[in-house]
């Protein structure tokens, strides 16, 4: 029987991989990508991450994930990851919505899975915690695209759509790039493309800013004058890095990327119908990306990881839960085959060159 799980390496990566295995302490970085109902294709494997492989961490980790992997890591640097995994994963899945949600809507239910994410302590955790040292970005919307009138904002949202099919550099009138970043030194200090203004995490805007990088357009209501930010409206971080093509390169260290397919990731969100825009190899050349093969894939319910498309074709609560169910139980062999590769050290052998 094939693999369910596939590991590529960037090329810096995979030698060191072919020379010496690969160790927990080997990594510096974790990536977390957008991708909505996506993640929980990895949810096994971030309880094996966060509960085996980095439990005895004793030096920094710093996490960097937007949208749906920003939600994601803000799990891994709270005291008891799996327990704020475990709200987590129950809140999303429990989504539940009438027949046409209006924007607050969604907005609210999205507070509410926060709310669960953090839990009692969460907000002091993540700022405090002495190994993992969490990151996100947003963008905070320019213009048209600032406001919570729909049509307003879908032009906005068109008016960056029509210039990023010049260039990335050229949404620049329409968006920002917000990182909010760890207290301590952040991890990447170059943005191509786009520059990314810095906002160090406090303890007033790590929720809202949590909270804004899941703020999809026109579905989902902005997030407003985050503390510590310029005053406007922020919404998705992948708008901007929705999959990263962003030079990620620890000086010493490799980062681990657990990604939803076996192929390049994509740079922004604008970016998913361009076929001639490509994540540059040389910025993942100290990357490994560990996904679901894409026969794994096909098994799934519906032959596919699950994602947004769901909540359109499937509305019904009961049945779009029954499907994630099913799909989060069958990967649940992405985390045992990851085990199992670490245990006998077989990196060597499953490691592959990246796909593009």
């Amino acid at each position: 029987m094939k693999p369910a799980l596939t590991v590529f390496a960037g090329a810096e990566a995979l030698e060191h991989i072919r020379n010496h295995g690969l160790q927990p302490d080997d990594i510096d970085m974790v990536l977390g990508a957008s991708g909505g109902p996506k993640w929980l294709s990895l949810a096994a494997i971030d309880r094996y991450l966060i509960s085996e492989w980095f439990s005895q961490r004793r030096r920094p980790l710093h996490l960097l994930g937007t949208s749906a992997g920003g939600w994601r890591l803000a799990c891994y640097a709270q005291n008891d990851p799996l327990a704020a995994h475990a709200r987590f994963q129950e809140a999303y899945m429990g989504q539940n919505y009438s027949a046409k949600p209006s924007a607050q809507e969604v907005g609210g239910e999205c507070r509410h899975i926060l709310s669960e994410i953090l839990g009692t302590d969460g907000i002091a955790e993540i700022i405090h915690h002495p190994v993992m040292r969490y990151n996100t970005l947003v963008t905070r919307c320019r213009g048209l695209g600032a406001s919570e009138n729909k049509v307003l904002q879908g032009l906005g949202m068109a008016g960056a759509m029509t210039s990023n099919l010049i260039a990335r550099s050229a949404m620049r009138p329409w968006v920002e790039r917000v990182f909010f970043h760890h207290p301590q030194k952040p991890p990447i200090d170059h943005f191509p493309h786009l520059p990314a203004r810095h906002v160090a995490l406090t303890e007033e805007n790590l929720a809202p800013a949590i909270l804004a990088t899941g703020a999809i357009p026109l579905a989902i209501s902005g997030v407003h004058n985050i503390p510590g930010a310029p005053r406007g409206a922020y919404r998705d971080g992948g708008i901007t890095d929705y999959q990263f093509d962003l030079p990620v390169l620890p000086e010493q260290g490799f980062v681990l990327y657990p990604h939803y397919f076996a192929k390049a990731p994509i740079g922004g969100w604008f970016d998913k119908k361009l076929k001639w825009r490509a994540s540059s190899r040389d910025y993942y050349r100290r990357t490994i990306i560990i996904a679901p093969s894409w026969e794994f894939a096909a098994t799934l319910p519906g032959g596919r990881i699950p994602d947004l498309d769901d909540f359109y074709a499937y509305p019904d609560y009961q049945q779009r839960r029954r499907r994630w169910d099913i799909a989060a139980a069958a990967c649940e062999q992405l985390a045992d085959e990851l085990a199992d590769i670490h245990a006998n050290q077989r990196w060597a052998e499953v490691a592959a060159p990246l796909p593009w």
